[in-house]
């Protein structure tokens, strides 16, 4: 079917991964990145057994929690959980279909589902276009493919067919801690300290669950070969910026900023390439820093 002038206000599949049982993918949106002058996100995940939610934090923007019975029928509410609110940690006995007002500022969480006898839903929404919170990390967090291997720059760069880009740049005290390859691309995790991973199960857009590395770093900086002739990746929605002279587009994610560009190829056994950068980092790291790093990358 042809795209119509619609179809600017049509966001397909806007799925994320989620860390909860029964490991399937999140309903996520955000506005940042499409309609930026509206102050709106949701967040939706499905409960099938008793689960431990977040940790206290607070945000500067007003949320509704909408605790929701079995999808078949919003009558049956066969379940129980607690929702902690204020610095005093208040408990909130929930065992109906109810929504809960969070002003900002007020601390809320942990959410803690004791007995869920049915499936049930959860649904966050959150007035503001981009998901911050009170305790956000100078770094960010990501994820690592069990498959990936730990490679050095030099083997990095056979990946690539280049020699392997570089920041020149980067916050006091980081460095490239670590470097991975997965197909044809190239993982490096930057940091001011040795990276630490923990094994979790997740669920996302791929059909199965699977386990995965987590860990948590200042930056990290992605690198995917892509051939001219095959075409460009597709576009990524946010902020248009300038990287050095590159086109790029800066966009929000729930825990992260990525900023994403396009860069030549200057090797000579993949001639006809380019490669899609991604630099990520957490939402305390302001857009010229980011750039900084970015625009010294060589």
């Amino acid at each position: 079917m042809a795209a119509t002038e619609y179809e600017k206000y049509i966001i397909r599949e806007p799925l994320s991964w989620n860390t909860f049982t029964p490991f399937t993918p999140r309903l996520l949106f955000d506005t940042k990145n499409y309609f930026p002058e509206m102050n709106f996100g949701i967040r939706y995940t499905y409960i099938n057994e008793p689960i431990h939610m977040e940790r206290p934090h607070a945000h500067d923007f007003d949320q509704f929690f909408c605790f929701m019975g079995t999808p078949e029928d919003m009558r049956v509410f066969d379940g129980e959980a607690e929702l902690h609110l204020g610095e005093e940690s208040t408990k909130i006995i929930i065992n109906s279909t109810t929504v809960a007002f969070v002003p900002k500022g007020m601390v809320h969480c942990p959410i803690i589902w004791t007995r869920v006898s049915q499936p049930m839903m959860f649904i966050n929404i959150v007035l503001a276009s981009s998901y911050t919170r009170s305790d956000q990390r100078t770094g960010y967090y990501d994820r690592l493919e069990m498959s990936a291997r730990k490679v050095s720059a030099a083997e990095a760069g056979r990946v690539l067919g280049t020699a392997l880009p570089r920041p020149g740049y980067l916050p006091e005290g980081c460095k490239i801690q670590e470097i991975y390859a997965l197909g044809n691309s190239i993982k490096m995790l930057i940091s001011d300290k040795a990276i630490e991973k923990r094994l979790v199960t997740v669920g996302d857009a791929t059909p199965d669950s699977r386990q995965q590395h987590a860990f948590d770093c200042r930056m990290g900086l992605n690198i995917k070969v892509y051939s001219k002739e095959k075409g460009e990746p597709a576009k990524a929605p946010g902020e248009p910026v300038k990287v050095g002279k590159y086109e790029g587009v800066l966009a929000d994610r729930e825990q992260h900023v990525e900023l994403r560009w396009l860069l030549p190829s200057q090797g000579t056994r993949k001639q006809g390439m380019q490669y899609e950068m991604v630099l990520s980092a957490g939402k305390r790291t302001s857009k010229e820093e980011l750039l900084k790093v970015a625009g010294s990358v060589a």
